[in-house]
């Protein structure tokens, strides 16, 4: 009997370790990076970069819409921002080039909305320009090589900088002020308000669904004559209520600040997200401006290096490397592999590099 016995606690053993190892094989435990070659150029002054676009993935191709940047005079100069308004596809190739193609324009220049990939395109919501917050959502696809878009039902009101995701049965966004979902089965009903929020508006916060429950992480209060601004850092989930989740930390320990980075789910139960300001050096300067701010070089400004991936409990640490360290990164994934494209350096600078991330 203590033979059989000891037999049964054996096998136990050996399927919670053989459990053990396969959840783990599953979860990244590091990423390399592949500089790609190419940036949308069609546009006068979008070859410098962008941050702030719609990316995603469309018929093996990867597409980029919008964005802004500072073309002409740099904005630590007073220059102005340029949005624009192509819509560019590139084929997914084994080569680490992408030959962007002007496929399509936008019904308006824009930037800062929110990216949302579907099983057969690319969802594009809000966003800002030169006259206000838009409400649009679009449907982008592809068809002969060439964008097709589709009017969606309109947000209930006018959204930028704002976050959202997908769990492919829902999308949820988020400002702070509001959540709003769409029925992935039945868009024609609308946007739904799942809560009126008790928060002020949320300045680029980021998102993510871990199983079917929406996340949230990041994000800025505006400073007012009242008050002065205020950092979002820990993470809530939303699921009949709201519960707080922890903020990824760094390698002292301390919460990393998520606002104005870039996340996206690698599974449905795994989360990335990398960049974002440094959540010191940005409150102090919008609390309490300096002259000089926008001129010092990129390594002042310390934007945030890590990357970093949540399972729905822990934040697990995958790499740290200054090609992640943009503020206004877009975010595609494609297969086993993530494309990091556009963002800023430092406040008011582009770049037109794109990077492969892989994960092992």
């Amino acid at each position: 009997m203590n033979k059989l016995r000891l037999i049964i606690k054996i096998f136990l053993l050996m399927n919670v370790i053989s459990n053990t190892l396969e959840i783990n094989a599953q979860v990244p435990q590091s990423v390399s990076f592949e500089r790609v070659k190419g940036f949308p150029s069609d546009e006068k002054g979008i070859a410098k970069g962008t941050s702030a676009s719609f990316a995603g993935t469309a018929d093996s191709c990867l597409i980029v819409a919008g964005g802004c940047n500072f073309p002409d005079v740099p904005a630590a100069e007073g220059g102005k921002k340029k949005y624009y308004q192509g819509i560019y596809a590139a084929r997914i190739t084994d080569e680490p080039t992408l030959d962007w193609k002007l496929v399509g324009q936008l019904p308006a220049a824009c930037a800062y909305g929110v990216s949302i990939q579907l099983a057969d395109g690319l969802l594009c919501i809000g966003g800002n320009n030169w006259d206000g917050s838009l409400a649009q959502v679009l449907k982008i696809q592809l068809s002969d090589g060439r964008a097709t878009i589709q009017k969606w039902p309109e947000l209930p009101v006018a959204m930028d900088n704002f976050t959202g995701s997908t769990n492919g049965k829902e999308v949820s966004v988020y400002n702070g002020e509001y959540l709003f979902t769409l029925d992935l089965q039945h868009p024609e009903n609308g946007w739904t308000q799942v809560l009126t929020c008790d928060n002020e508006k949320l300045g680029q916060p980021v998102s993510g669904y871990i199983k079917d429950d929406f996340h949230v992480w990041g994000g800025s209060t505006a400073k007012t004559a009242c008050k002065e601004a205020t950092l979002h850092i820990e993470g809530v989930r939303f699921n009949q209520g709201q519960t707080a989740v922890p903020a990824p930390t760094d390698d002292t320990n301390q919460p990393i600040f998520l606002g104005g980075g870039a996340a996206i789910n690698l599974t449905d139960s795994t989360l990335l997200a990398i960049g974002g300001v440094n959540k010191d050096v940005f409150l102090d300067a919008v609390n309490h401006p300096k002259p000089g701010y926008m001129t010092h070089p990129i390594e002042w400004y310390q934007f945030n290096p890590v990357v970093s991936l949540y399972d729905g409990t822990n934040w697990r640490i995958l790499g740290k490397s200054q090609i992640t360290a943009r503020a206004g990164a877009t975010l595609a994934k494609f297969g086993d592999k993530v494309y990091i494209i556009g963002g800023e350096l430092k406040p008011g600078v582009r770049t037109p590099e794109i990077f492969c991330m892989t994960f092992r």
